[in-house]
């Protein structure tokens, strides 16, 4: 191996080890440079001695190349080849053993202090003694090689990061490709974050400016390709509902790693890996809030053929709204500052009458959601030709809204104001329904002694019959509301019937007992599930 120049800046380096004077002779330090070369064992640790041996036998090879300049005897020209000849020879030794080093040193670098060190100190001896360039060129080499053998481990396809890749993919593919862009994506970073603290502490004795170059070799190819993939994604997806939350994912890991990100890659030569981890999160935002638009969009195109549901239950588009929502809600300090720039101004006025805790933007947003939902369950509840039965869709529906968001993270985001005027609503459409389906048969019944008493008495039955075989679908969602429905009807029948049935019973045939009307009232309403 022959020696070069040295780098311009790595030369500035070379004259700490020549500023310790070594007092023993010359001839001493070849003795030693020779002796650990001829009984080398790479698997030990290397002597200071050689180490210092090795900088004295470079001292003097430049005072007597210094001296050959000036005209000194011939004589010196033969001691200088054979000292060259000796400290190739050490740094060929020395740069196998820095090999062996780097090579051990893999992962969790504040672990391998003594085999750091050993590094430093060879790396510090190759610089000093004009071996600046194989000492990096080795160095870059190893590490590069260590970061690709971890990239395999990890198992990313970075084929994937591809945007004709990304068109081609089925959803299901991609989607576990995002997850394991996001599984490692803390891996990655704390690796290059290692490799970052490792080049500084190798190269300690080097001017910042080389640090950052022999850093930026070996991570930023693998950093931009593995920081362009979210960008690709977000660009390439076509978006969809179902795809935010793959997307919220990567933008939260992304978010939560830049600091580090700009931390390593925030000087030059590298600054291109932070100005792509920046655009990435741009594209992902850029991809969130249109998907959230695209949710909107397919609430309010849901199509009224879809409307019937049995029994007046909880509809499917108010189940998956409702759980899209609150998994949603979980993401609210990231969706405030993706949605920014949300809502539109044509929705000002809602959102001034909206009566929400805080006014985020991530609050306006979801109410606004939820207000589209509740105009589509409105719009779908006129189906119903039984207005008591539209009544009870629109309770069950806005009941199961509630419930969901009393369990969630969405009730600290609407509010107290907001949840309390929405449960009053669900009451208010239950009592309609009481009102609509129960007030006009409790009116059959007769009061004591008038002189209808008996037809209104057939009316009852016929249209308590008729009930239990017409309503023995409907439901209420709820347990708590359904058995106060049931209470509310029994109220309102089984007290002025028993007193009727008291009365007549005795003479007047009668199909119920007070006990049978409420006992048939207990089996209105069953659980929708």
């Amino acid at each position: 191996m022959m020696a070069v120049t040295p780098l311009r800046d790595l030369a500035e380096t070379t004259s700490f080890r020549l500023d310790h004077p070594i007092t023993r002779s010359i001839s001493q330090s070849i003795s030693i440079v020779r002796s650990t070369i001829s009984n080398w064992d790479p698997h030990s640790s290397h002597s200071p001695t050689f180490l210092q041996a090795t900088s004295h036998l470079h001292s003097h090879l430049l005072h007597l190349s210094a001296s050959a300049s000036h005209g000194a005897a011939s004589s010196r020209h033969s001691e200088l080849v054979k000292i060259h000849t000796l400290l190739e020879s050490a740094m060929r030794h020395l740069e196998e053993l820095f090999k062996r080093r780097l090579f051990s040193i893999s992962s969790d670098v504040d672990s391998q202090c003594d085999e750091i060190a050993d590094a430093c100190s060879i790396a510090e001896t190759m610089l000093a003694t004009g071996y600046g360039e194989e000492c990096v060129s080795t160095y870059q080499s190893m590490r590069q090689s260590n970061l690709k053998s971890q990239m395999v481990r990890l198992r990313f396809d970075q084929s994937s990061n591809q945007p004709k890749v990304i068109r081609k993919l089925k959803w299901e593919i991609l989607e576990r490709h995002i997850k394991s862009w996001t599984d490692i994506a803390p891996v990655v970073v704390q690796s290059c974050s290692d490799e970052h603290q490792l080049c500084h502490e190798i190269f300690a004795v080097s001017p910042e400016s080389v640090r950052n170059s022999i850093f930026s070799t070996i991570t930023c190819d693998m950093a931009l390709s593995f920081l362009t993939f979210p960008e690709t994604v977000a660009v390439y997806l076509k978006p969809s509902p179902e795809k935010l939350f793959r997307l919220l994912d990567m933008y939260v890991v992304l978010s939560d790693l830049l600091p580090d990100i700009e931390s390593m890659f925030g000087s030059e030569p590298a600054r291109f890996v932070r100005s792509q981890a920046i655009s990435s999160l741009d594209k992902l935002l850029k991809a969130i809030r249109s998907v959230v638009s695209e949710f909107e969009l397919a609430i309010q195109k849901d199509p009224l053929k879809s409307s019937a549901v049995r029994g007046g239950a909880i509809h499917p588009l108010t189940r998956y709204v409702m759980n899209y929502l609150a998994y949603l809600s979980d993401f609210e300090h990231s969706l405030d500052e993706i949605l920014i720039d949300l809502p539109p101004d044509c929705k000002s006025s809602f959102f001034e009458q909206a009566n929400l805790a805080d006014g985020s933007i991530l609050s306006v947003t979801i109410a606004w959601i939820l207000f589209v939902l509740l105009c589509k369950i409105d719009s779908k509840a006129e189906t119903y030709s039984d207005a008591a039965l539209s009544y009870l869709f629109l309770a069950n529906n806005l009941q199961y809204i509630m419930k969901k968001i009393q369990g969630c993270h969405l009730k600290k985001i609407l509010g107290d104001d907001w949840v309390n005027e929405h449960s009053t609503k669900a009451r208010r459409f239950m009592d309609g329904h009481v009102r609509s389906g129960w007030a006009d048969m409790s009116a059959l019944l007769p009061a004591h002694n008038e002189d209808d008493d008996i037809e209104r008495l057939r009316k009852f039955e016929m249209n308590f019959e008729k009930a239990m075989q017409e309503r023995k679908d409907w439901v209420i969602a709820d347990a708590a509301m359904r058995e106060e429905v049931r209470l509310t009807v029994e109220a309102m029948l089984v007290p002025m019937y028993r007193g009727w049935y008291r009365s007549h019973n005795n003479f007047v045939a009668v199909k119920f007992t007070p006990e049978d009307v409420k006992k048939r009232i207990l089996r209105f309403y069953g659980d929708s599930d």
